[in-house]
């Protein structure tokens, strides 16, 4: 912040001292007006009109130092911290009856019940079946043919077994 007030200082000095440098420079009026004097004396070095003399100027300009000391830090403002305000309000309500438990008479129970009759006509009576059987006759003694061999009984390996049928294997 100091350093912004140097510069701003510093800058309107240059700016007053270009209006004065200004003001000063600028060419003067002729003394006297009227004719031209009448007598001539040593020739000019130059031909010509009168010429205005060259004006120099030197203008100073002292800007002290900055200083070295650091700006004073701000002044703190104490700003107290926000602040909130409650307020508790306890109404006492009036209590409220015991509760009793309704009686609830017991609901009869409907009886249904649904009988199925099946009415089926008795067959009548089947009568015995009787089978025929044919009248026995003499058993004849066999002929024999040529060309076949005699009759010869089974070998032994076939037919019924010779042992009762294992336990272990349980009925079909």
């Amino acid at each position: 912040m100091y350093m912004r007030m140097c510069d701003k200082m510093m800058l309107r000095s240059l700016m007053l001292i270009a209006v004065v440098g200004s003001t000063v420079a600028r060419p003067e009026p002729p003394r006297s007006y009227g004719p031209p004097a009448t007598s001539y004396g040593v020739p000019a070095p130059q031909y010509g009109p009168p010429q205005q003399p060259i004006v120099h100027k030197h203008v100073y300009v002292h800007v002290p130092p900055p200083d070295n000391e650091p700006p004073a830090p701000a002044k703190q403002i104490y700003v107290p911290p926000p602040q909130k305000h409650y307020k508790i309000v306890f109404i006492k309500a009036p209590t409220p009856p015991t509760p009793t438990a309704p009686v609830i008479p017991v609901q009869p129970q409907n009886e249904e019940k649904t009988l199925v009759y099946v009415l089926v006509k008795k067959p009548d009576e089947q009568p015995d079946i009787v089978i025929p059987t044919p009248a026995p006759t003499q058993p004849s003694k066999p002929e024999k043919q040529e060309g076949y061999p005699d009759a010869v009984p089974p070998a032994p390996q076939y037919g019924a077994p010779a042992s009762a049928p294992s336990p272990s294997y349980g009925a079909p």
